[in-house]
């Protein structure tokens, strides 16, 4: 007996000198928590649980363009501390009152749009925004889709580097490196978004961030299922709006996307933020510095936007290359986080009253057109949602209960 134990006592400590090149905690569906890493080694490393050792399993294995292992470690039991090695992972927390929202935050290489410097901090300021983020008190925080944007060749490296498609190098420098700071400071939830989709970045999507197992045999799937993650007084469920071009809008997309909705919903019980990547109601311009503003609206408005009960208190999203809050009469608040590095789109800048936010749909907007992610607190009134600049200096404040009227600038 002996013997064995001091044999398994090997094994683990054997696995627990594994190269971690990163490593985070993702929120995924009910209480469930997973504890991820990627190693350099052909094993997971052992993770410790509340002083216990635990064999993390491959959630992902060596493959073409991706040479390295995803490793996991999923309970739905509370965990007060976990580390491999000398690394500390964050951990679900009891409650979820104050929570970072950033999105769109690639660095964005493609055909037919301008070249953004990805080697130039001013130009992409992902890795401080993420940095700023680490410093935040926060429960948790959500990323709401469009990691990956290097999607071409960048003919001048030294401006925007070497890397791009669907693969590790590329989701290294896109994500994980620039981000590891954010990841090592917070547990995520993680929203799908277009970039992430099956003409894009699904496979390491689906090999890094998604809730769900991957497929054997490997496939896309154009909706990844819609999980909520649970606290005793709120509900985020995660709605997959990753295909959800206006430009292709069929009924087929349209019956998937609320049947997405209609598969959560009888679960929702109490206060309720939807998490998405697409807005539901938006404002702007997907253009940079453009006059050309318009209704920014997509199919899950016709979807399921007639749907949400009075216990959803917001819709948070991304997408839209900018933050903004939407107030409409009679439906939550819109609350807009796209504004996490990639070059910007343009919305008006402040508040701006009677737009047509979607289709038959007039609101009021207050727009916020600098790179930076936002914070959502629940208080006794409701919400308030404040917009950060990249360095973490808070910008805008809307004050409870979270709308058009009751933003206004910090310090005046």
């Amino acid at each position: 007996m002996r013997t064995v134990s001091t044999l398994c006592i090997v094994l683990f400590a054997g696995s627990a000198h594994a190269d971690v090149l990163h490593h985070w905690t993702q929120l995924n569906d009910g209480r469930s928590q997973s504890f991820r890493a990627i190693v350099s080694d052909d094993t997971c490393p052992a993770i410790e649980i509340d002083g216990a050792l635990h064999q993390m399993s491959v959630r992902a294995g060596v493959m073409p363009d991706f040479p390295n292992l995803v490793c996991e470690f999923a309970t739905d039991k509370p965990v007060a501390s976990a580390q491999v090695n000398t690394l500390r992972f964050p951990v679900r927390p009891e409650r979820a009152d104050r929570m970072v929202v950033v999105g769109d935050t690639g660095c964005r290489l493609k055909d037919g749009s301008p070249v953004q410097a990805c080697n130039d901090p001013e130009e992409w300021p992902f890795a401080t925004i993420s940095g700023s983020i680490a410093e935040k008190e926060a429960d948790l925080a959500i990323h709401v889709g469009d990691y990956y944007y290097r999607e071409t060749e960048c003919l001048d490296p030294d401006i925007c580097g070497d890397t791009y498609g669907d693969t590790w190098r590329t989701w290294e420098a896109d994500f994980f490196a620039p981000g590891q700071a954010m990841l090592s400071a917070h547990p995520f939830v993680f929203v799908r978004g277009n970039h992430e989709n099956c003409n894009r970045a699904w496979l390491g999507f689906d090999r890094y961030l998604a809730a769900e197992p991957m497929r054997d045999p490997l496939m896309c799937d154009n909706y990844q299922a819609p999980f909520v993650v649970e606290f005793d007084d709120l509900q985020l469920p995660v709605i997959d709006s990753s295909t959800r071009d206006r430009d292709t809008y069929t009924w087929d997309r349209l019956r998937a996307m609320q049947e997405q909705f209609t598969d959560v919903l009888p679960r929702l019980d109490r206060e309720t933020l939807v998490l998405t990547h697409t807005p539901l109601w938006g404002y702007g311009s997907k253009k940079r510095e453009s006059d050309e503003l318009e209704t920014l609206e997509s199919i899950q408005r016709d979807a399921f936007g007639d749907m949400l009960p009075r216990l959803v208190s917001g819709v948070v999203a991304g997408d839209l290359h900018f933050a903004q809050l939407v107030s409409t009469s009679g439906n939550p608040v819109q609350i807009t986080f796209g504004n996490g590095g990639v070059w910007l789109y343009t919305t008006p800048e402040g508040r701006v009253d009677d737009l047509q936010v979607g289709h038959g749909v007039t609101g009021d907007i207050f727009g916020f057109n600098q790179f930076g992610f936002g914070m959502i607190e629940r208080v006794a009134t409701g919400l308030d949602v404040t917009f950060f600049d990249q360095t973490g200096e808070a910008a805008v404040k809307c004050t409870a209960p979270a709308s058009v009227e009751t933003c206004a600038p910090e310090g005046v």
